[in-house]
């Protein structure tokens, strides 16, 4: 149930409401039936400001009371309200807000609609006249069908609460960036921007859009310095350019946009560029003016900290993998496996199921670095190491175990599926080849030891049970796949 305002006293809006206010006339559709439109005008309002909203208006010389929020308190218009009631008030010629006292209750006139045409009424519960000014903008706002072309300071600064409050509780570049766009086109409303941000290897790289697709520029890299973004980055200078055509390097038709307009803002913190803001296509007449800059600089302030707490997060994560992954194959490596399989082996004791795991060595690996080349045997690692990957269950565990040996570790996995999958590996590798001219004599084997977890092993002892069926593979002629069974003996799969 909805919290009413006491019907007596002055009332203000809030920051917040007066934002909610000035974007009523979205969140109304446009197509619906004129009585359907009215209905739901007003209890939007009723709803942001927490009282009753109504709107009457004048018809074959009577006022008539269209819609209303809700029924209580009861609003009767009159039937003509003579030279000190409603006609007076809605025979001035201009938008206009006044204190009207109806019986016992106060109401507030938000004129929408006067002389010459016929008038129309906002009339809303309570003695809202200490915020005449943003009464009067609601009113233009409705009548024109669009927010005023400026944002004043007291909207920026609800849109610059609420945004710092919304990327409190978001995450990832990509939902800070929807955020932040979402925000901007609000303080200065625009049909496309884009946030760019400054990625690892020092280019920027466009990470949210509004207005059209990202995926149109997921792909594009910018260098600091170059075009419009680039050197805004650089510089940190904002930029508003009124007419692209009529300036010098910039004087390129763009197909995309609506307009000539458009503004660039760096986002920075200290000394340290983080990203670029930009905005076109403004909605009202006119190029981006100094008021919009102003706004757009003010609302990008806590912009700042979200992506360099981003950033930090990025760079968390990135040493967190450092420590995990082998930086040659891409997999993980010997430390994390060890991890792993102690946990997976205390799982399996738990479930009463086993542990699989597969000790992959590539033959004669030497000869291949000492043939080709330290660089294509790292190349032919990564190589191997992608069909590790694709030819395990997605919850294996893939390591680079040192040099040109590997470790699969199946979770669950038993003698059966592990040998099944251990041959699908040493075919697939088998198949493998290089396309470059220099390499095509390049042939590549493996052999490949499995054994299965018997209740109660270690992962020492697991991994000489696999170590020793590699062995027996090598012993019998490479590129082959054998099993140690639970009673430890040898066999080839």
């Amino acid at each position: 149930m909805q919290t009413r305002l006491p019907a007596s006293g002055h009332r203000s809006l809030s920051p917040e409401q007066r934002l909610a206010l000035l974007q009523v006339y979205q969140r109304v559709p446009g197509t619906a039936a004129p009585r359907e439109f009215l209905q739901q005008l007003v209890t939007l309002i009723g709803n942001i400001i927490r009282a009753k909203a109504a709107v009457a208006g004048k018809h074959r010389g009577a006022w008539v009371l269209a819609a209303e929020s809700q029924a209580d308190p009861v609003l009767t218009v009159p039937m003509n309200g003579g030279a000190h009631g409603l006609d007076r008030f809605g025979a001035q010629p201009a938008t206009g807000v006044e204190l009207w006292t109806a019986g016992n209750a106060d109401w507030t006139l938000v004129s929408l609609a006067s002389a010459p045409r016929p008038p129309v009424l906002l009339i809303l519960e309570g003695d809202w006249t200490r915020s005449a000014s943003e009464l009067r903008e609601l009113a233009r706002s409705l009548l024109s069908g669009h927010e005023p072309a400026l944002a004043p300071t007291h909207t920026v600064d609800a849109l610059t609460h609420r945004l710092t409050r919304t990327l409190a509780d978001v995450a990832g570049l990509a939902a800070v960036g929807d955020s932040v766009l979402q925000h901007v086109v609000q303080a200065v409303p625009s049909q496309m921007a884009s946030l760019a941000v400054a990625t690892p290897d020092g280019e920027l790289s466009i990470v949210a859009t509004y207005g059209y697709p990202r995926a149109l520029v997921e792909h594009l890299r910018i260098t600091p310095g170059m075009g419009v973004i680039g050197s805004v980055y650089q510089s940190r200078v904002p930029l508003v350019v009124p007419d692209v055509t009529l300036t010098s390097g910039l004087d390129r038709r763009r197909s995309r946009y609506r307009t000539n307009a458009f503004a660039v803002i760096p986002i920075v913190a200290g000394a340290e560029t983080l990203g670029v803001v930009s905005v076109t296509d403004r909605s009202a007449e006119g190029p981006y003016s100094s008021e919009d800059l102003a706004a757009l600089t003010t609302l990008l302030g806590p912009v700042a900290l979200a992506l360099g707490r981003e950033r930090v997060w990025r760079e968390a994560q990135a040493y967190a993998q450092a420590a995990v992954i082998d930086p040659v194959s891409g997999l993980f490596n010997r430390r994390y496996f060890q991890a792993r399989l102690e946990e997976e082996l205390h799982r399996a004791i738990r479930q009463a199921t086993s542990v699989a795991l597969l000790m992959v060595d590539l033959d004669g690996f030497k000869s291949i670095n000492d043939r080709f080349g330290h660089v294509a045997g790292d190349m032919v690692i990564r190589d191997i190491s992608e069909i590790l990957r694709r030819s395990v269950r997605i919850f294996d565990v893939c390591t680079r175990f040192g040099g040109e040996e590997f470790a699969v570790m199946m979770p669950g996995g038993t003698a059966e599926s592990a040998a099944m999958i251990a041959e699908r590996i040493r075919q697939r590798v088998e198949m493998y080849q290089r396309s470059e001219a220099d390499l095509t004599a390049l042939h590549v084997t493996a052999s490949i030891g499995v054994a299965v977890s018997p209740p109660g092993v270690t992962a020492r002892d697991l991994i000489e049970r696999a170590d020793r069926a590699l062995y027996h593979a090598k012993r019998a002629g490479k590129n082959r796949v054998s099993t140690t069974g639970p009673d430890g003996s040898v066999s080839a799969a």
